[in-house]
């Protein structure tokens, strides 16, 4: 403890100063004692006009999203146990709505707690507190074969917790805290949105990178991560993992859910980087089995802890706030890289030395698109150009994503450099077909028709710009020569009129896109409702959908000007206004731009 102590009191305050971290909480455990629980910097800043409240590390609440998934993960396993619900059968069966199914594959709780059931990246612009109504308003339709690709999925952990409130016949909440929470020791932990009466005075504010308050986050997927902690509660918690208490579990199922849920035989060489457990991360640091789940709201709180269950140890931080650029994943990861290295030293990653890796390091190279990106809603068509992850090669055989190196430890398979990371390719006939980036992400190669969506929609954009500005320009020029007495040809047809209409609308879409997006980045960062949203979106998937209808008078339009000979001109701007609709056209079907599904 006194090693422990000295070592976090030496990090921390420097770590939350240089990376304007308000605050933070930490806790480690051994053989099923306590060995030390700090807590440092500010609860509360006093920046909105209060008092500043210091960390209490034994009272002070903080939100460690994603973090609740472990106790959500627990309660489905125990009615598994109870005979209430089988892991491996079709959900429907525990359902009161049928999910939309793309596969006939079945789709399984253990899909649901191994993220791999294959949903679309999934954000409701309708938010709610109602577990039921989330999980059956606007719900995301599958985008890959349950078992075949992981992809975090906050919906399946959502609906993994409403099978436990379905199965059960308790709301969730109240099954959680009866069934897991009280029983691990966790007397001060909740799911509840607001908090009790009794602790909100315990929390306090998150905060942004600037500085300002977070208020509170409500969602309808809180089984995924809504759980309020205190230090105290987590680390009796991690003691009762750790001891594999038969108050939850038994000790074949604590061993369950820390295992491959689904092995080589579904994955692949893929599961080589590291594998899903049941509701936990499974990896490895210098050769040691961990268990972990990290946790992390949209602003103001991020959360982390790990479990070497040989070991009979655990660390735990909690923080609450974004801090400075890159310190709300780093601060974590570097305490847990830092934790390994002082108290389980190992060897440094080597490289396997095989003549054949930097080649192998070159097929692997190029851009990939995240399973976690939407792939049935209208962000589809933005996806490659948001969330697209370029790796590189060295020429030496490792590889470099996200500025971090990455050596080849067997074929097809890299690990990062003095880091947890791993890279495993998945390659059939010759060509690499997906990438695992650790248990819960795929990386699966850009397509040409991917690469193309952002392209054609800039170069449409500035094809209706020009056609749109010439229309009024014309009829400016036109005017004044009659007034100054010149000859002027006829007036645009009324053809003509309706195309370049059409054009105008389409150009409306392209811009009303644009805002959207802008808006819908900022409203996700500023933790706002969007709801507001609906109608734009629909106004924007309406005028695309006229300008879709346009390519008709458009199609016309040229063939009348030529037939006619209406001059360079006209013939010109109908066939730039012809091409830029079918274009568009073919952005909106191939981006999914006008499917009536909502979710981001």
């Amino acid at each position: 403890a006194e090693d422990v102590n000295a070592w976090l009191d030496g990090k921390l305050p420097d770590a939350l100063k240089n990376g304007d971290i308000p605050g933070a909480v930490v806790s480690v455990v051994k053989d099923g004692q306590v060995v030390t629980t700090r807590g440092y910097g500010w609860a509360d800043t006093g920046a909105s006009g209060g008092n500043p409240v210091a960390v209490d590390p034994q009272t002070s609440l903080f939100r460690v999203a994603s973090v609740s998934k472990i106790p959500t993960s627990i309660a489905a396993m125990q009615l598994v146990e109870q005979g209430k619900v089988d892991l491996d059968a079709d959900i429907s069966a525990y359902l009161d709505f049928e999910i939309e199914r793309r596969f006939d594959e079945p789709l399984t709780l253990r899909h649901l707690l191994t993220h791999s059931a294959g949903f679309d990246e999934h954000g409701s612009l309708t938010p709610t507190t109602d577990l039921e109504a989330y999980v059956k308003n606007d719900p995301p339709t599958q985008a890959f074969a349950p078992g075949t690709t992981p992809g975090y999925s906050n919906y399946g952990m959502a609906l993994a917790g409403y099978i436990v409130q379905r199965v059960s016949g308790q709301p969730f909440e109240t099954y959680v805290r009866e069934h897991v929470l009280e029983p691990a020791g966790m007397t001060t932990s909740t799911y509840e949105q607001p908090l009790p009466k009794d602790m909100a005075g315990s929390l306090g504010p998150g905060y942004t990178s600037t500085g300002e308050e977070v208020p509170f986050e409500f969602m309808g997927d809180f089984p995924a991560g809504s759980l309020t902690v205190s230090a105290p509660d987590f680390a009796a918690f991690m003691n009762a993992q750790l001891s594999r208490s038969p108050k939850l579990l038994r000790e074949e199922t604590w061993e369950q859910m820390w295992s491959p849920g689904l092995g080589e035989e579904r994955l692949g060489n893929r599961a080589k980087a590291g594998e899903m457990g049941l509701g936990y991360f499974e990896l490895t640091r210098h050769g040691r089995r961990i268990v972990e789940h990290s946790g992390d709201h949209r602003q103001g709180w991020h959360s982390k802890f790990e479990l070497y269950p040989e070991e009979k140890t655990g660390i735990f931080i909690s923080y609450n706030g974004d801090g400075n650029e890159e310190a709300s994943s780093s601060l974590r990861e570097d305490l847990a890289q830092g934790f390994a290295d002082r108290y389980f030293p190992g060897e440094t990653v080597k490289a396997s030395g095989s003549k054949d890796s930097a080649e192998r390091a070159r097929q692997v190279a190029g851009s990939y698109i995240s399973s976690l990106n939407p792939w049935n809603t209208f962000l589809a068509a933005w996806s490659p150009l948001f969330g697209k992850a370029t790796i590189e090669h060295t020429g030496g055989g490792k590889l470099i994503l996200d500025k971090a190196q990455y050596v080849e430890v067997e074929p097809w398979v890299w690990r990062q450099v003095d880091g947890r990371g791993a890279i495993a390719a998945q390659v059939e006939g010759g060509k690499v077909v997906s990438l695992s980036q650790g248990p819960a992400l795929t990386l699966i190669p850009v397509t040409p028709v991917q690469q193309a969506l952002a392209p054609v929609f800039g170069v449409c954009l500035v094809l209706l710009l020009v056609v749109t500005v010439a229309w009024p320009v014309g009829a400016l020029r036109r005017r004044r020569a009659l007034k100054r007495g010149q000859e002027v040809g006829a007036p645009l047809p009324w053809l003509t009129r309706v195309a370049r209409g059409g054009g105008a609308l389409a150009l409306s879409a392209q811009l009303t896109w644009i805002l959207l997006l802008a808006t819908i980045s900022k409203g996700l960062s500023s933790n706002g409702s969007l709801t507001w949203l609906v109608p734009v979106i629909r106004g924007a998937q309406v005028l695309q959908a006229l300008g879709v209808v346009a390519i008709i008078p458009a199609a016309a339009d040229l063939v009348v000007s030529l037939r006619r000979r209406a001059g360079w001109r006209r013939v010109t701007m109908s066939a730039i206004l012809l091409t830029a609709l079918v274009a568009l056209a073919w952005w909106a079907w191939a981006g999914n731009a006008l499917v009536p599904r909502l979710g981001m």
